[in-house]
């Protein structure tokens, strides 16, 4: 890890922290070196526990979830979350022509998905500027203004991840073994 980031326990996270790690590792059986890590700042841990919640109340079933939080992974360059979504994917039961398209940053064979895919590589790239003409393309696969939206929330979810892996060069949680990736590599250090 660089930066100086610990990876932080129930023992060892500040107090509001812990409250957050006891329900991770509660939920999930153990605890995440993402939320190790984001426990170091109780506003962070408890800002990405709240996100991941209200994500599971979008309008996407969680097909469709992963495939969006993919392709913005895909943008961001985040090795540790692609490989945690990429087995998360799996559970979900996304096939896996599919994952191994989105994790490649192809299109995939479902016009509705490939739509789902699109639009979320295009918001997080273009930082939500997107067209009238994406939205609109976006919506004619079958979404509407609230799946716009939605495709926000997501965005915002991986940004408090994917940055903090950036920051932290968080190591990977052995239940991602075999989901390794490397990036595109088109991230450039800021001048």
């Amino acid at each position: 890890m660089i930066n100086g980031f610990t990876l932080h326990d129930a023992a060892t996270a500040p107090t509001a922290s812990s409250k957050v790690l006891e329900g991770v590792q509660k939920a999930w059986g153990f605890v995440p070196n993402l939320h190790r890590v984001l426990a170091e700042s109780p506003a962070a841990i408890e800002a990405y526990a709240t996100l991941w919640g209200i994500s599971e109340k979008t309008a996407f079933t969680p097909e469709e979830r992963n495939i969006a939080y993919i392709a913005i992974i895909y943008e961001n360059e985040c090795t540790y979350c692609m490989a945690g979504h990429t087995n998360l994917s799996r559970v979900a039961k996304v096939e896996p022509d599919t994952i191994a398209a989105v994790r490649e940053g192809r299109p995939i064979a479902d016009p509705k998905l490939e739509a789902l895919r699109r639009f979320a590589a295009k918001v997080t790239r273009d930082r939500g500027a997107v067209s009238e003409a994406d939205v609109s393309a976006f919506k004619s696969a079958g979404y509407d203004n609230r799946a716009v939206l939605d495709v926000l929330v997501l965005a915002a979810t991986k940004l408090i991840s994917n940055y903090t892996n950036h920051l932290a060069q968080t190591p990977l949680d052995a239940f991602m073994k075999g989901a390794e990736w490397d990036p595109p590599g088109r991230l450039k250090p800021a001048a």
